[in-house]
């Protein structure tokens, strides 16, 4: 393929193109990824659904690993290899570290997979000759490997910063394993354009973990982008295509041939699989549009701004690879939201890996003026963020203001309120390394372009790390089912219910958290159990199918939760 020959809109100096100091990256990175990981439950229902797959293949059979399910219920909607991960984690240390905090590891891993592959394709992008910055008349610009190091740097910073996925990036969730499989897939593609089939493997590789984690429809609309980009570069063009459609359906192929082999429950598990499959290809729809229109702006904020700039000052060279590349990843993750049934951040996920790349070129050509404004606007947003956060805390601790502590105990009732010495220390600390970086902004005024993407990763993970620490409880008790499952616990086995338990109305997170807290022995779908759990959040009739004609033996209300009735 053939460039036009123009100036590039990069321009970059050796002295904005420094080198981040290791210790402040891998400080913030650890920052990011650690604090949540231990002495918490399951803080959404998805989390703990996830969590309930990966208990339930740990400690189940054929049938539970190859086919996803929480205690009983099958989960067609699951694809199985971040859970086999997750399963794997458990076994080896789950008398380590307990079941829930084993599970939470796979997100180290996920975590680690995506920061890797997105460093790597940025700076195997941004170190080709059409995307260097222009050569000054009397020298002076950044040479090729700072300028790609400073660039890959930068993205891995804007992943950090993006708000979206602040809470999925910590919990146990197919979309977690989906994200970081979405970056190897971009990391392949870029090495395919230096090793064209080492690189076409490796996308195929990565095609095939993204269809064993969230589906066809993902899997179908990043393949042809691939094929698009693997059709455009490179030699062998479309013998690498074959090879790569070839060994990513043969790689996804394997799960339903070994599941078949493995149980008998795979005919009927596969039936419902293609039938979610194909409920979820809804169409183009104008609620759909509306959804990405309302969600896509703080989801991806800070990186939209950055992408759509780097579409502009690079506009006479979209076809270079830099900017295809990820160009062709964020519109087919897109174009797969746009047409699912039910949209929402599962999908938009997606897009999150290939928006980084594009907007950490972006940031080589920003205006010094636009990349102020948007440091201040972060210093801004964190500042009042913390401070709110504080406000709030202490007046739940003290009563004052008043109306801001009841605020807060009616969103945990019955809690009293508390301020650890070790989780108070750390929010402490966390808040006071902010104070820091501010003021360094503010005084030193850096010419790096790392700047400031490093400014809103680290205000966010200071904001992430004060809410762990210093909330940790509050939203433990409010989120956590742990007393819960010991309440219906001891009252399923006082009405004689220990050989099997129907769950009706019961979402799998909640089925999942009963099971391992409590015990519960839920029977599968097809088990005739004489004592039932219902869930109702809304005091609907309990005769409802299949209740009719059953006697309510027990009623709990959780005091957090007066809604929730079981």
């Amino acid at each position: 393929m053939s460039f036009e020959h123009r100036p590039s809109p990069a321009r970059v100096t050796e002295a904005a193109a420094a080198k981040l100091p290791r210790w402040m990256f891998f400080g913030l990175l650890t920052a990011y990824i650690v604090p949540g990981l231990f002495a918490r439950e399951p803080w959404s229902l998805e989390d703990a659904s996830a969590f309930g797959v990966m208990w339930t293949m740990a400690h189940g059979g054929a049938a539970e690993w190859w086919l996803p399910s929480v205690v009983g219920e099958p989960l067609p909607e699951e694809g199985p290899l971040p859970f086999w991960i997750g399963a794997l984690l458990i076994r080896l240390f789950g008398g380590i570290f307990g079941d829930i905090v084993a599970a939470r590891l796979v997100t180290v891993l996920w975590f680690f997979i995506a920061t890797i592959s997105l460093w790597y394709a940025t700076y195997r992008l941004a170190r080709r000759p059409e995307a260097q910055p222009v050569a000054f008349a009397f020298g002076g610009e950044a040479n090729p490997r700072d300028y790609g190091r400073t660039l890959a740097d930068i993205a891995v910073l804007l992943m950090l910063a993006t708000i979206g996925i602040v809470l999925r990036m910590h919990e146990t969730i197919a979309e977690t394993a989906l994200f970081a499989f979405v970056a190897m897939l971009l990391l392949a593609l870029a090495v395919s354009l230096e090793d064209p089939w080492k690189g076409t493997v490796g996308a195929a590789v990565a095609l095939a973990a993204i269809a064993l984690t969230r589906g066809l429809l993902p899997a179908a609309a990043l393949m042809i982008a691939s094929l698009i980009f693997v059709l455009s570069f490179g030699r062998h063009r479309v013998s690498r295509a074959i090879v790569f459609v070839a060994i990513a359906a043969g790689l996804f192929a394997s799960w339903p041939l070994a599941a078949h082999r493995a149980t008998p429950q795979a005919v009927l598990y596969f039936d419902a699989w293609w039938a979610w499959n194909a409920r979820e290809l809804h169409g183009p729809s104008i609620s759909n549009v509306m959804w990405f229109v309302r969600n896509v702006g703080w989801y991806t904020w800070p990186l939209w701004p950055f992408a759509l700039w780097t579409l502009y000052s690079w506009r006479s060279f979209w076809r270079r690879p830099h900017v295809l590349l990820p160009l062709l990843i964020a519109t087919a993750a897109i174009a797969a939201l746009l047409i699912v049934t039910d949209p929402s951040d599962r999908e938009l996920i997606a897009a999150v890996p290939a928006l980084v790349v594009l907007g950490a070129f972006g940031v080589s050509t920003l205006r010094r003026a636009a990349d102020n404004a948007i440091d201040w606007f972060s210093l801004a947003l964190f500042t009042l963020a913390l401070l709110a956060i504080w406000v709030y805390f202490g007046a739940w601790n003290t009563g004052v203001p008043p109306k801001m502590a009841e605020s807060v105990a009616r969103l945990v009732p019955g809690l009293d309120a508390s301020a650890p010495i070790v989780a108070t220390t750390i929010a402490i600390i966390a808040t006071a390394g902010w104070i820091v970086l501010a003021l360094w902004r503010v005084r030193r005024r850096p010419k790096t372009l790392w700047r400031g993407p490093f400014f809103a990763a680290g205000g966010l993970a200071v904001v992430w790390v004060v809410v762990v620490s210093i909330y940790g409880a509050p939203i433990d008790y409010s989120r956590s089912y742990a007393s819960t499952a010991t309440v219906l616990a001891a009252q399923v086995k006082r009405v004689g219910g220990d050989s099997c338990v129907q769950g009706h109305h019961l979402p799998v997170g909640i089925r999942a958290m009963l099971a391992y807290h409590g015990g519960v022995n839920f029977g599968s779908q097809f088990a005739a159990c004489h004592v039932a759990i219902q869930r109702d959040s809304q005091r609907t009739a309990s005769d409802d199918e299949p209740l009719r004609g059953w006697r309510v033996a027990y009623e709990f209300t959780r005091r957090a939760r007066y809604d929730e009735v079981f």
